[in-house]
């Protein structure tokens, strides 16, 4: 038994793999992005960038983290990018379980982003004209952090391929904590 936390880059599958995930393992599934977001009352995208600025969304995932240690039994818990840079969720998720590095290179994330404009989110400068895509920053900037989530996965894998090849490789690999953890 085990709790198994995702974590990687932006747009990596976390969310999306650890929700089929469940379903074909039958273990209850966390997103702390969501419930952080539903802690403190976002209604809308730029309230998460709002309070990236301020240190509270890092607050609240470190709450939500908190929260999820008390639960018993098996889950797979899709982290926010961030959880994995704060030490206090680090010690957390490494007590609790087994951390799982998804990756993917940053062009097959760009091309997602630019098909997926729903979450889009550009801010404009207005000293100089320039428009800022947020979230294609985003992923540069957690591309360089890249070390610091292999240094702390206990597993990783790449998601380059199809959805269903994630999935598979998800599955595989938590069957296979399973059955070592559970001596078979």
């Amino acid at each position: 038994m085990g709790k198994y936390f995702l974590i990687g880059i932006p747009n990596c599958g976390k969310s999306t793999l650890g929700k089929l995930a469940s379903d074909i393992l039958k273990f209850p599934f966390f997103d702390t992005d969501d419930i952080a977001c539903d802690l403190l009352d976002f209604k809308n995208t730029a309230d998460i960038f709002k309070s990236a600025l301020n240190q509270g969304f890092l607050y609240a995932q470190n709450a939500v983290i908190n929260e999820i240690a008390k639960i018993d039994g098996d889950a797979i818990i899709s982290t926010g990018a961030e959880v994995s840079l704060i030490p206090e969720c680090i010690r957390q998720m490494h007590s609790l379980g087994t951390i799982i590095h998804i990756t993917r290179k940053p062009e097959i994330i760009l091309k997602h982003i630019q098909k997926n404009r729903k979450r889009k989110l550009v801010l404009h400068d207005v000293t100089n004209g320039t428009k800022i895509d947020m979230q294609e920053n985003t992923i540069k900037l957690y591309m360089k952090e890249y070390p610091k989530y292999e240094a702390i996965a206990d597993l990783s894998f790449d998601n380059n391929g199809s959805e269903d090849e994630g999935i598979q490789k998800l599955v595989m690999m938590i069957n296979m904590r399973e059955e070592k953890n559970n001596g078979t």
